[in-house]
């Protein structure tokens, strides 16, 4: 029975009284390690032998209940002699065979450029020379903590020895492997890249595991694609929503059986089939469009949620307690026991084992079937390259490849050039926006330091001249600049914009009306309907005026001028009417005080106090009239920041609609019509069909 079932039929028993009974029959078990042969590292990597050891008394099982009341029996290593085992072929694989060798030359002499699928067809050709356990690929990034979910799963306390529980957990340790196998063995061996353990979960399995932590995708789905079946660990807040992972489970699903496990504490307030929906909802999005035109269908993925690190707490305290022999410690042993059971129930791992045994166990012929799902996604691969070979510009001739380049050419090289992109980060580049609008600041402040200054404007008995003189040069002065250096831009934009015309229409004529000989012969990539949509397309976009460009500054010029400029003045007017109002009612307050019948204050103490309200009256109309000039230069910011930008949209727009639009429909167009003599690719996908038939 598993594990789990044993923490169940246990956890009726006290802990006390459990822990007294396992104190004289448990034990440690450690076994020397030693590295793997050469022999045996290399067979390894070409996935195509384990070790094999062999049991002197008693075959492992899966945690069984004799593997609770006693250590597991000592085993020995058969020395091999020198003749090598022999392989046992797989069966049925010759037709397998024969199909992804053709495939494998089909993609030497007619693909390229795809050496990644090349290397996997070699791989899986390789692979069907002789029968291998089965194996289980797992992945997930380092938050899933995939490799805490494999420590988990593998281990055994009431088998497994010291030495083979510690090569488990750190495996990984001061290291960085890629690809990590650990494969079941009757001893502990260890290499740097692969660790044999005799494992209950593995031994009852028939798998392998396989660990891939390659931050390579290609490199990563290769390897995931020559196992049979795969465990992808999620953490519970992501889920599939991680960059490798959108690229690799189309073809995960594609091949066969992936079983999804959740691994980690729910977000607060989020129950599992929350989690569960919004899982089955992403995969719900993958389209896999198989050979026969089916889809893949999210509702039959296996999904578990597990919480590893619960599980290595009461695996650790188990093991803990099963080594302490102590009498005295009968107390320590049954919180050990107690801690052990409500860990590892909450872990979900023992259900977790129990759902993989069961998924591939249903799984005939693992090793042939990972074979031939392999050749179905190589030949949708080249399915795909094909199709995307017609659509790419290689077909294309040299002439629209020349017209497309000299339109995006000149359109780089003028946005490059335009005063909207003027400019370098932390820096000012003369005849650049703000360099312009810098210049005009800095006129302002002056004006704000002199003829607008408090005490000018109080001097002056008025504030009218704070709209008239700011609203006067604000109109007058503001992106005038910008204005000439935009005009001139817009004259070499139209320039360019009759030249790329010009050039698209020679290129329609000339494709369309070849002459060859005393007659013309109709050229193939003659369409009226293109030339009718160029001809509409014409008529349809409006040549650049010298003011098209200038909207942007229009725009933020009437916004400070119209908004801006009537909020400073009355602002000033508050301000000068405060300052007089505070300063009358001061002086009147105390006159008042000084004469009968009040007689308050002395004419000193009188005069005293009318000078200090008058003072303080003026300080309190500087302090306003300095926080209407902060507003002003916050709306200063904010408008002049957004011009930048909008000079850049409308130049990038103009650029699109009106400059690039009709040299960019022509080729576009021309290279539609070139994809239609593409005779090879109707040959190749006439190969193609032929060994899809043979699926």
């Amino acid at each position: 029975m598993s594990l789990s079932k044993l923490v169940r039929s246990t956890s009726s028993i006290p802990a006390r009284q459990l822990a007294a009974r396992n104190v004289g029959a448990s034990r440690a078990v450690c076994s020397n390690c030693r590295p793997i042969s050469n022999e045996t590292s290399q067979s390894r990597k070409a996935g195509l032998s384990l070790s094999r050891r062999i049991q002197v008394s008693s075959q492992r099982t899966y945690a069984s209940s004799a593997t609770a009341i006693r250590p597991p029996e000592q085993t020995v290593d058969i020395i091999p002699t020198s003749r090598p085992a022999r392989s046992v072929p797989v069966a049925g694989a010759a037709s397998t065979s024969l199909l992804l060798e053709d495939i494998r030359h089909l993609l030497v002499t007619e693909i390229g450029g795809a050496d990644e699928w090349l290397g996997r067809v070699e791989a899986a050709l390789s692979d069907l020379e002789a029968q291998r356990r089965g194996r289980i690929g797992v992945f997930g990034d380092h938050l899933a903590a995939p490799q805490d979910v494999i420590s988990a799963l593998l281990q055994d306390p009431l088998a497994d020895s010291e030495a083979t529980r510690q090569a488990l957990l750190r495996r990984h340790e001061a290291s960085n492997i890629e690809v990590f196998e650990i494969r079941q063995d009757v001893k502990l061996h260890r290499d740097p890249e692969a660790l044999a353990i005799p494992s209950s979960w593995l031994q009852a399995s028939g798998y392998d595991v396989v660990e891939v932590n390659a931050q390579d995708t290609d490199a990563a789905l290769s390897t995931l694609l020559s196992t049979d079946a795969h465990i992808v660990v999620l953490d519970p807040i992501r889920l599939i929503d991680t960059p490798q992972l959108s690229v690799m489970l189309p073809s995960l699903l594609a091949q066969g059986t992936v079983h999804f496990v959740i691994n980690g504490h729910l977000p607060p307030n989020v129950s599992q089939s929350t989690v569960e929906t919004s899982l089955r909802d992403q995969l719900s999005r993958i389209k896999i469009e198989s050979l026969d035109g089916t889809t893949f269908d999210q509702a039959t993925s296996t999904i578990t949620f597990v919480q590893a690190e619960k599980a290595l707490t009461a695996l650790d305290a188990l093991a803990t307690g099963l080594q302490d022999h102590s009498a005295s410690t009968s107390a320590s042993k049954a919180h050990t026991f107690e801690v052990f059971q409500r860990k590892f129930l909450h872990s979900n791992i023992g259900p977790l084992q129990t759902t993989l045994h069961q998924s591939l166990s249903s799984l005939a012929q693992p090793q042939l079937h990972t074979a031939q799902q392999l050749a179905t996604l190589a030949i949708s691969h080249i399915s795909n390259v094909i199709s995307a070979d017609r659509d790419s510009t290689r077909a294309a001739s040299h002439t629209v490849s020349e017209l497309r380049r000299s339109a995006m050419q000149a359109a780089s090289k003028a946005k490059h050039t335009s005063v909207s992109s003027r400019g370098i980060d932390g820096a000012m580049v003369e005849g650049g926006v703000q360099y312009e609008m810098d210049k005009l600041k800095g006129d302002i402040e002056r004006s704000f330091d002199g003829r607008l200054s408090w005490l000018g404007l109080v001097g002056r008995l008025r504030v009218d001249d704070v709209a008239l003189e700011m609203g006067g040069y604000l109109g007058n002065r503001f992106g005038v600049e910008l204005e000439r250096q935009i005009i001139f831009e817009t004259g070499e934009l139209s320039q360019l914009q009759t030249d790329l015309d010009h050039s698209a229409d020679h290129i329609i004529r000339q494709l369309s009306n070849p002459t060859h000989g005393p007659k013309p012969k109709t050229h193939p990539f003659t369409s009226p309907l293109l030339s009718n949509h160029l001809s509409t397309l014409s008529l349809s976009i409006p040549p650049l005026a010298p003011t098209s460009l200038l909207t942007p500054i229009l725009i933020r010029r009437d916004q400070l001028v119209g908004l801006s400029v009537p909020r400073l003045q009355l602002s000033a007017q508050r301000a000068l009417l405060s300052t007089y109002s505070t300063a009358f009612l001061g002086v009147s307050m105390s006159w008042v005080s000084y004469v009968p019948p009040v007689d308050l204050i002395s004419a000193g103490t009188a005069t005293g106090l009318g000078l200090l309200s008058v003072v303080a009256s003026l300080a309190m109309g500087q302090r306003l009239w300095g926080r209407a000039q902060k507003r002003f230069w916050r709306d200063w910011k904010r408008v002049t920041g957004m011009m930048k930008g909008d000079l850049q949209t409308r130049f990038a727009t103009a650029l699109d609609t009106q400059i690039l639009a009709k040299p960019l429909a022509a080729a576009e167009g021309l290279e539609k019509l070139i994809q239609k003599r593409e005779k090879r690719l109707d040959e190749l996908q006439d190969r193609l069909d032929k060994l899809r038939l043979r699926l």
